[in-house]
């Protein structure tokens, strides 16, 4: 049974994996984009942006799906059957977390975030950043579950008590987050980008692991 879950534990660290492969991939496609367009990609014209957004969108959906379908069919793990509410502590958590990451873009963007993008693009440019950021909510979310899993059932294993640490958002802080040290010209917009990870992770523990209520909480907490 032990070798069982530990097995368990090890395959959903690779799907975990493969979720943060498929984050790490658009940086490739923006460096095939700007090599076709022969410009870097803050210089991109507004149908170039919408035509990067849409490819990486379907891309992530597509990823999304196989890898819920890999979950649910293969190693019976559905996680959109995860839909216990929160308790009031859990839901106090929540907000408090979501106070903290919406003080946190207040002070980097100066502002609501989307007010400051619709300003900055137009609505119609607006309207095809935020689908692609809800693509990639749910990349997002589907690594913390993951990863939260593996370590969960790993914990397990050895009869360790560290299992209620939102390790899921601990792992993405450490990779996606830490990629922006590289990919953002600004550190203190990488830094913030680490600490929304882990509130994100934290969240969805607060939560009781709940996919709906924790895929609202990452829109708003990473993206929003």
């Amino acid at each position: 049974m032990a070798k069982h879950i530990k097995k368990c534990a090890t395959t959903f660290g690779v799907l975990g994996f493969i979720c943060l492969l498929g984050l790490c991939f658009e940086f490739v496609i923006i460096l095939f984009e700007q090599f076709i367009y022969d410009k870097t990609y803050n210089k991109f014209t507004i149908t170039e942006s919408i035509t990067h957004w849409l490819i990486i969108s379907g891309l992530w959906g597509i990823l999304g799906l196989v890898l819920f379908y890999i979950s649910a069919r293969v190693y019976n793990f559905n996680f959109s059957k995860k839909k216990n509410l929160p308790s009031e502590r859990g839901w106090i958590v929540a907000v408090l977390l979501f106070l903290t990451s919406f003080g946190l873009k207040f002070r980097i963007y100066g502002g609501w975030k989307p007010a400051t993008d619709f300003m900055q693009s137009g609505w119609f440019q607006f309207i095809f950043q935020y689908i692609y950021y809800l693509f990639q909510a749910v990349i997002i979310l589907i690594m913390v579950i993951f990863t939260q899993e593996a370590t969960d059932r790993a914990l397990k294993t050895h009869k360790l008590k560290f299992r209620h640490i939102p390790w899921g958002g601990i792992i993405l802080a450490a990779t996606w987050g830490a990629v922006h040290l590289v990919t953002e010209a600004n550190f203190t917009v990488a830094i913030y980008y680490i600490i929304l990870s882990l509130l994100a992770g934290a969240a969805h523990l607060a939560v009781n692991k709940n996919v709906y209520i924790s895929y609202v909480l990452t829109v708003v907490i990473l993206l929003i």
